[in-house]
């Protein structure tokens, strides 16, 4: 796993640069960017213009791009293509434009975070161990910063007593949540490596993490049904293979009142799928409490960069694609979804 080492600052800072070098190159450019850089609202202003200008030139390019990589039968080979592929064009500049909005909003918000030092370090050593899978189990660890959050969300939903579910941890949240609170923590995992490090982990400190190699496309041990009272996974954000992580945690939350299944997910990038979500939940008795947009963040593969810059430049090459496919980050948004009884009470 690479992490960049770029202050936020920086980050900005470079991102804010290459508007500047739009502004010279671009008349459809606001005149007023190089002038307000120091301004988030100007870019974001500047970038839903652009957005709309360019939407029926993009239209026309991302379909060239797909038929493109399925005559070379490329969606068959990375998740990333095939979801691109199968992706309404104006979801996927929509998406482009949310990634930058959350870059910017998450760059504004200064460079400290307070979260316990300890478990930074913890969660940092397992990553630079984690031989991270992209192709066979589509792993893409967040930054420590994001995996201590993620735990301090989950805690929130914990009682003394509550059994929490961590159905599939690359990111080492049940490290965090285990140093945070006295909870029985179980987690299941595909990936042996995963699992052999969380539990290591959890020998070494006298954690209470229970670990299991479970493959969720297949029927799941009856030991795991019904049986946590909060779950918290980060699946696949396409959503027909999001709907088999949904499923499958589904299963094993607690029929009770408010058990809470928190899960990360990419509403931009689903767009009007989303739905699709929204009635599975309704059908399972559970309700959307409450949204987290940018929560999660992400360093980018380095793999996915080399994509994206290459699709930018052969199919799309505009000043807001240029810029925006030069976000190191990525972010994606939390749904907390809780179980409601019958007659609609949590």
């Amino acid at each position: 796993m690479v992490i960049s080492q770029l202050s936020r600052a920086e980050k900005l800072k470079i991102f804010w640069d290459s508007f500047i070098r739009v502004d010279s190159q671009s008349s459809s450019a606001d005149s007023n960017l190089s002038m307000g850089v120091d301004d988030p609202e100007i870019i974001k202003s500047f970038l839903a213009n652009e957005q709309q200008r360019i939407r029926s030139f993009i239209r026309r390019r991302v379909r060239l791009a797909k038929r493109v990589f399925k005559f070379f039968a490329l969606h068959h080979f990375l998740h990333e293509i095939h979801a691109f592929v199968e992706t309404d064009p104006d979801v996927l500049l929509s998406y482009l434009l949310y990634q930058a909005e959350m870059f910017l909003r998450q760059s504004t918000d200064g460079d400290q975070i307070m979260i316990p030092s300890e478990i930074v370090a913890l969660v940092e050593e397992l990553q630079s161990r984690l031989r991270v899978k992209w192709h066979r189990f589509h792993q893409q660890p967040c930054y420590p910063a994001t995996t201590i959050k993620r735990a301090a969300l989950v805690a929130q939903y914990l009682r003394p007593g509550s059994r929490g579910l961590c159905m599939g941890d690359d990111d080492f949240v049940s490290i965090a949540l285990a140093m945070m609170t006295g909870n029985e923590i179980t987690v299941i995992d595909l990936d042996p490596q995963v699992i052999s490090l969380i539990q290591e982990t959890a020998n070494n400190r006298k954690l209470r993490i229970a670990t299991q190699i479970v493959n969720i496309y297949k029927r799941l041990p009856s030991s795991l049904i019904a049986a946590f009272d909060v779950i918290i996974t980060d699946p696949i954000y396409f959503v027909k293979d999001m709907m088999n992580f949904l499923s499958a945690a589904e299963q094993c939350l607690s029929t009770s009142a408010g058990s809470t299944l928190l899960t990360c997910c990419a509403r931009a990038l689903a767009g009007p799928a989303w739905n699709t979500v929204q009635r599975w939940a309704a059908s399972r008795g559970l309700v959307a409490e409450k949204f987290f947009d940018g929560f999660n963040e992400y360093p980018k593969p380095v793999h996915i960069q080399a994509l994206l810059s290459m699709g930018e430049r052969l199919f799309c090459h505009t000043p807001m694609t240029q810029a925006c496919a030069r976000i190191p980050d990525v972010y994606s948004d939390i749904v907390v979804f809780r179980r409601i009884a019958r007659g609609g009470w949590l």
